[in-house]
């Protein structure tokens, strides 16, 4: 009893943060500082040959993990094998590349793209081959990449190099292409004195295992932007998350007043740039095994695991399992910002 108790406390106590951090994430998706909603033509990339998953004016990426949908029967194993997604198994829209990582088949994925921190204002820039920003104290460092923009263009740049100047009363940013992928020689930015830089962020959110070993548990991972453009190395957040479902809720009409019309998976959102909320569903289970008297019956993504009549089987453990569910709108977009 006792140790059935605890695991119940870890277990919602896991979910409870695993969908709190979710929200944080995607709330702030598409967060560009002042135009974080901007036609292509009003964009500027300046970066030399970066990875074909380097989208980061989409804001917001997903992928629909096959077989998943809801109603599907998808029975909970145990020591399930991560798989490279450069084989396949994720389906989208939009013209989405997915980076390649090894992830836990059956289980969506999640990228967002936005502003992170504070932004600077730019006191000024120096064009030519040793293009340069100078700018208030902000936390970058060298090889990040920033949005630079005046409110009405933005520039995507990568700050080779990062100089302190005056102490800390301003910092003097490099964009050479002295840098991977670095800046095209001789770029020309929109941006001037007055407007502002702020760094470049994405998370690229998953259920996987840790060191990739089959027999550990599940549990939710991040990779956030490196510097080579690439995902950079996995963040194991909350352990004991089984399944990732997401929903994307699409702004079909355009209403003025910003309203869901439905919700649709990754692979088939018509236009990424209308959805305005996502909807979550985590299945989560205890680390633990052997804290439940008989392999617990459970419902999830629309389907009864209780080896009724065209159910679901029971799992083969004796773990606990509950379901966190929550919808998330898109602060940038519903606002129509």
């Amino acid at each position: 009893t006792e140790r059935s108790r605890e695991a119940s406390g870890h277990l919602q106590a896991n979910g409870r943060f695993g969908l709190n951090f979710l929200s944080q994430e995607i709330r702030m998706a598409g967060n560009f500082g002042c135009v974080s909603s901007k036609e292509s033509g009003a964009i500027n990339n300046i970066l030399q040959v970066a990875p074909a998953s380097f989208q980061p004016l989409q804001g917001l990426q997903g992928w629909e993990a096959n077989g998943s949908d809801t109603g599907n029967i998808n029975n909970s194993l145990s020591n399930v094998a991560i798989v490279d997604t450069s084989i396949g198994g994720w389906g989208t829209t939009g013209g989405n590349i997915l980076p390649s990582i090894n992830a836990l088949p059956g289980s969506d994925i999640l990228r967002v793209w936005g502003g992170s921190g504070s932004a600077s204002i730019i006191n000024s820039v120096t064009p030519g081959a040793a293009l340069a920003i100078n700018a208030g104290p902000i936390d970058i460092a060298a090889n990040d990449f920033l949005i630079v923009s005046d409110c009405d263009q933005i520039d995507i740049v990568q700050a080779c190099e990062v100089t302190t100047v005056g102490g800390g009363v301003s910092i003097d940013i490099t964009l050479s292409q002295l840098c991977a992928p670095g800046n095209v020689s001789n770029a020309l930015i929109g941006s001037r004195a007055g407007g502002e830089v702020v760094k470049l962020q994405a998370s690229l959110i998953y259920v996987g295992k840790r060191d990739d070993n089959a027999s550990n548990p599940a549990s939710l991972f991040r990779r956030r932007l490196a510097s080579d453009g690439n995902p950079g190395p996995a963040e194991e957040l909350v352990e004991g998350v089984e399944s990732m479902q997401l929903l994307y809720g699409l702004n079909i009409d355009n209403d003025v007043r910003n309203t869901v019309d439905t919700y649709l998976p990754a692979d088939q959102v018509p236009v990424w740039a209308n959805v305005i909320s996502v909807r979550i569903n985590l299945l989560m289970h205890s680390v633990e095994d052997g804290v439940h008297v008989f392999p617990q019956s459970y419902a999830f993504n629309g389907v009864d695991y209780d080896s009724g009549v065209g159910n679901g089987a029971l799992p083969d453990d004796k773990k606990l399992r509950r379901v966190f569910s929550g919808t998330i709108n898109l602060r940038n977009r519903t606002l129509g910002i």
